[in-house]
């Protein structure tokens, strides 16, 4: 008998995974983190779907993640990422479905839960190819995070709960998939914690000076040469005062005008912007770092619109309040009411959504120059090498 023969006997062929084998071995553990994660999940949506709060975001970064796993698919299995046009198109239509029934009275975490197991279903199904090296370490974090989540969703306490759902599902990857893939989903990991919101306290805390800091840039920037209207700040409150006491008009710098939600949502956003961008590391955490006065600004531009507008007509009008009791009054007074459920002060909430769009503006103008930075040193090195690669050649040539 020849030495392989001698190797191959008593060798038995293991046969090979089925997709449905590693497609349920993937979707199990997500399914058991779905169930701990409810419980926490029932108190954070409170602070998510809070429009007085900071964390309105919430709901959309999970999505998000999911989007960034299927970006890395290449490296995760070898494959292709999916074609994107039905997965913006899913997200059109889930936009336009949260819009459609916001003026009806129901829960919509059940929207919320059904587009969230849509994901989950689609995401798993494009990475049954994926191979688990399940890392053993992983039980370190993956065991105290799970019952960190039990204990504090049990007690209600909103912000470990869903910390401890993220530090679960990390620990998950890592443990089930190996560190490999845990590598590779890093970021959109991480990503998951900008859902995470801080404990109330917390916000109370920074909201006050917040709000006074952004009350005394206002009142200057209007007391300037430039804009020249005499205004005083009091507390948090910005007064232009009439000739007699009931003439004098005022903003309140409310809770949600301090800065901190769009500080909050734009340092989220900058992590993505910053991770997505095709730039060097060091680019990226300019990039990043951007994303914090951006917010200040974008802010106080805000801040400034409404006083100005306040200065200008009055409080209602500033509000956005007027323009619906003036609509009242005209045919349209039988959609008002639906209106109004959508956003009780138009004029106060545009200026909110213009604080992102006056951020994003200026991200994507920093962008842009980082990129052309980029393309320029490239190019001067592709240069530099070249002469140098020629020079060596003529080198070579005269010896």
């Amino acid at each position: 008998m020849s030495a392989e023969a001698q190797e191959l006997q008593g060798f038995e062929p293991v046969a090979e995974e089925s997709g449905l084998a590693r497609l349920l071995k993937i979707a199990l553990p997500v399914v058991l983190l779905g169930v701990l994660a409810a419980s926490p999940f029932y108190f954070v949506w409170f602070r998510w779907s809070d429009s007085e709060d900071y964390y309105t975001h919430g709901p959309l970064v999970p999505f998000v993640s999911a989007y960034l796993v299927l970006r890395a698919r290449k490296k995760l299995t070898g494959e292709d990422p999916p074609e994107t046009g039905p997965l913006y198109a899913a997200g059109v239509g889930a936009g336009i479905l949260y819009f459609v029934f916001a003026d009806f009275e129901w829960d919509k975490r059940w929207l919320f839960a059904i587009l969230a197991v849509a994901a989950a279903v689609y995401l798993v199904y494009h990475l049954r190819n994926l191979k688990p090296e399940p890392w053993k370490p992983g039980l370190f974090v993956l065991i105290p995070a799970l019952a960190f989540c039990v204990i504090a969703g049990s007690q209600q306490i909103v912000s470990v709960g869903w910390f401890f759902v993220v530090v679960s599902l990390m620990g998950m990857v890592l443990y089930h998939l190996g560190k490999r893939v845990a590598l590779i989903m890093a970021f959109p990991l991480i990503f998951l914690f900008s859902s995470v919101p801080l404990p109330e306290y917390k916000v109370e805390e920074y909201t006050l000076p917040l709000k006074k800091f952004a009350t005394a840039n206002t009142v200057h920037i209007l007391r300037s040469p430039l804009v020249g209207i005499y205004c005083r700040a009091t507390g948090n409150v910005i007064e232009f005062p009439g000739e007699i006491h009931e003439d004098t008009k005022t903003v309140k710098v409310g809770s949600v005008c301090s800065g901190l939600r769009s500080l909050i949502a734009l340092i989220s956003f900058g992590m993505l912007f910053a991770y997505i961008t095709p730039v060097s590391a060091v680019k990226k955490g300019i990039l990043f770092a951007a994303a914090i006065p951006a917010s200040f600004i974008a802010n106080l531009v805000r801040i400034l619109t409404l006083a100005l507008v306040t200065y200008g007509w009055d409080s209602k009008t500033a509000t956005g309040d007027g323009i619906w009791n003036a609509l009242e009054s005209t045919w349209l007074s039988a959609t008002v009411p639906h209106l109004r459920k959508l956003s009780t002060e138009p004029v106060h909430d545009f200026t909110g959504i213009m604080i992102f769009v006056v951020a994003f503006i200026g991200l994507f103008a920093l962008e842009r120059l980082l990129s052309y930075v980029e393309h320029k040193q490239q190019t001067a090195r592709y240069r530099e090498s070249l002469a140098e690669q020629a020079a060596a050649e003529t080198g070579e040539a005269d010896v």
